[in-house]
């Protein structure tokens, strides 16, 4: 029906209608296509696009276009301030996040609207920026259950666990209910500061205390907590004992305190059952040749890699991501495509020859203080 519609006619809701439905199911090809076809757009066009790239995990894209929609003079309305936000989160854009909250500010939202609170201290938590977080946590005249449990995760992701216990008890002080979500960020913080008797004591009271059935993510972070404090028995035992099946994300945190506390055979164990769930995961390969190298069971340790390299598993090169002038810039190991590749080259190499006269100027200066 809308194909047989002449390109000059229809209003924009029809269109919007149409952008929204390949947006909401995923076909971001035909919905950039539409979008940029549409005889004329209005907030709901932008948003419904940004908010697709946002729900495909394709952040780049998304912010790409939030930036445009400010060049040609577009007001984001809160929806698209919200899923901008969200974002910035996932790539740690703090100027961007930044400029979207004085936004915010001018229009009067920053103490009323409590959505974009919430998103505001994630955004300054998974960018690094925990005070701003807390100073936004604690502007907010109403919180709900999604703001204490955003404050509680992002203190125990910048590895405040107790001050991300804490919080809790402010939480329940101020009679607000966790749920299944606010407990996966419980004892995430009591996982990142090895708080293994407390994780414990609020894991066996998710029911009978607060009346949560764990999932498996509750699971998950157990065992993980377990793991990294050297429980490997016990932290197997759970795994052998719940009430799902483990998924890779489990075996991944076993095998990485099978590395850390050197079990070859129970990391064996993990790799076997992660070459089932993610066979071409390289760091898995790596993980347990590495629990044999650190064993000084050099054979075993060549033996992984040469399963890996059989098996045509390729070594992910490593990345990076740098917010450069409200731009993120991704940098991956070895690529040479990105537009100021030649002049970040010529800076490095200025770097490299003052750190070179650095030394040098050092080791002169040593030998004149050692003949005074």
């Amino acid at each position: 029906m809308f194909d047989g519609m002449s390109m000059s006619t229809g209003d924009v809701a029809l269109w919007n209608a149409m952008l929204n439905g390949y947006a909401k199911h995923g076909d971001l090809c035909n919905a950039r296509d539409l979008f940029e076809r549409m005889p004329q757009r209005n907030v709901i066009s932008w948003t419904a696009l940004i908010t697709g790239y946002a729900q495909a995990n394709r952040p780049h894209d998304a912010i790409a276009l939030f930036r445009r929609m400010q060049l040609e003079n577009v007001e984001p309305d809160e929806i698209a301030m919200l899923v901008a936000l969200t974002a910035c989160a996932r790539l740690g854009a703090l100027e961007l996040g930044e400029w979207i909250r004085h936004y915010i500010d001018r229009l009067g939202l920053l103490t009323t609207n409590i959505p974009l609170n919430n998103a505001l201290i994630d955004m300054y938590a998974k960018s690094g920026d925990i005070k701003r977080a807390l100073q936004v946590f604690e502007n907010m005249n109403h919180k709900t259950i999604i703001t204490w449990t955003t404050m509680i995760a992002g203190l125990a992701l910048h590895g405040l666990g107790t001050e991300a216990l804490e919080m809790f008890s402010r939480m329940e002080r101020a009679r607000v209910k966790p749920n299944d979500i606010t407990f996966i960020a419980i004892l995430s913080a009591c996982s990142h500061v090895g708080l293994v008797q407390t994780g414990r004591w609020y894991f066996n009271r998710m029911i009978s205390r607060y009346g949560i059935e764990p999932k498996i993510e509750h699971y998950g972070c157990m065992i993980d907590l377990l793991g990294r404090a050297g429980h490997l028995k016990e932290a197997q035992t759970l795994l052998a004992q719940m009430p799902f099946e483990p998924n890779a994300v489990i075996w991944g945190s076993l095998l990485a305190a099978c590395n850390t506390h050197g079990d070859p055979e129970l990391g064996e164990l993990a790799l076997q059952h992660l070459l089932e769930l993610e066979p071409d995961n390289s760091g898995n390969y790596a993980l347990l040749s590495n629990i044999y190298a650190s064993r000084g069971r050099w054979n075993e340790s060549r033996v992984v890699r040469k399963v890996m390299w059989d098996a045509g598993v390729k070594k992910m090169p490593g990345g990076s991501l740098i917010e450069v002038n409200n731009r993120v810039h991704e940098f991956i190991a070895g690529e040479t495509s990105h537009s100021q590749f030649d002049r970040i080259q010529e800076v490095l190499s200025k770097i490299n020859r003052q750190l070179g006269l650095s030394q040098h100027f050092e080791k002169e200066s040593g030998a004149l203080l050692e003949l005074g």
